[in-house]
């Protein structure tokens, strides 16, 4: 996808937007950019993303690969540190020299009008017109920043895959087109709870290699649940979600759960004729869990027995994960 950048001069150019770009500063939040770093490569691949430690090989002219790569860039993520405006021993900040390569960055992707999402790390706050930023990045207060702190790092990892995932979109980056893409009913289960592995019909559709939580007197566990090892293969799961057409109770709500490492990523509840179908991103993932489970469900067995005897309803589940399929 090509579009028309400013240069310097103003003048027009024709330019294929690349890689999503990771502005840090050193002293400050290089840590946390060689784990963005990371992240966001698992996540659309290491050709999309660019970080300077990583992606200029040697022999690389250094000014020129930097100044392409920041004005081209799908988005910038500007790294802002508990010293990233700290005075050096003379009392100068770094911020305010001309020559600084963080500023000069910023300034280019602000130029050529790039997304650039500032990523306040650690307890750092927001920016604000006193701290006095250099004219030509003083803008950067007013865009709405993002947060990384080590006690919400997985959240906010999740939270900063979706938001550069909607910029990537816009930017025109060609993500590989997934090869090899599983059902994951193809894997072999670590474990299972109440659910089998069988045909579904969600909303008039057919779907022949489902998950369906559907107990037919009473539940042994309070929520159907499978899980598989991913082994850090893949990157995307999509999946269907749905309440069962011949369900015997049509009015019931089924709350259905994806959960990566121990950390739920998704969650989402529906109804008959309303299905949902769900895109998550797993990549580094290694171990996935599916749950789903009907509220109000009779869960002792002994109460779910006295139920049958008086004809009483246990509000069984009869939910279904409609031929869910993994991407590389």
């Amino acid at each position: 996808m090509g579009i028309a950048l400013r240069g310097r001069r103003g003048k027009l150019k024709e330019i294929v937007i690349s890689k999503v770009f990771v502005n840090f500063r050193v002293g400050d939040t290089q840590d946390t950019a060689v784990l963005f770093d990371q992240r966001l490569s698992q996540a659309f691949g290491p050709e999309h993303v660019f970080m300077s430690s990583r992606s200029m090989r040697g022999g690389t002219v250094f000014p020129p690969e930097l100044e392409k790569e920041a004005t081209t860039c799908a988005a910038m993520l500007v790294l802002v540190g508990p010293r990233w405006l700290v005075p050096d021993s003379d009392g100068e900040r770094r911020i305010d020299e001309p020559g600084d390569w963080v500023r000069k960055e910023i300034e280019l992707a602000l130029w050529n009008q790039r997304p650039v999402i500032p990523v306040l790390v650690g307890d750092r706050q927001r920016l604000h017109e006193s701290d006095n930023l250099p004219a030509s990045i003083a803008g950067l207060v007013d865009h709405q920043y993002l947060r990384f702190h080590h006690r919400s790092a997985t959240y906010d990892l999740m939270h900063l895959v979706d938001e550069i995932r909607h910029h990537v979109g816009k930017g025109g980056i060609e993500l590989p087109t997934p090869e090899n893409s599983v059902l994951l009913t193809s894997l072999r289960p670590t474990r299972r709870a109440d659910v089998r592995l069988a045909a579904a019909e969600i909303n008039g559709r057919y779907y022949g290699d489902s998950i369906v939580y559907r107990p037919s007197v009473f539940a042994n566990h309070p929520r159907g649940s499978i899980s598989f090892s991913l082994g850090r293969n893949y990157r995307r799961l999509d999946v269907i979600v749905g309440v069962l057409d011949d369900a015997a109770e049509a009015d019931q709500l089924g709350v259905f759960r994806v959960i990566a490492d121990g950390a739920v990523r998704n969650e989402v509840a529906v109804r008959q004729g309303q299905p949902r179908e769900l895109s998550v991103d797993v990549s580094g993932v290694l171990h996935l869990a599916l749950e789903a489970h009907r509220p109000g469900m009779t869960q002792h067995p002994m109460m779910a027995g006295v139920n049958v005897a008086g004809g009483q309803s246990n509000r069984l589940p009869e939910l279904a994960w409609g031929n869910p399929v993994l991407h590389p």
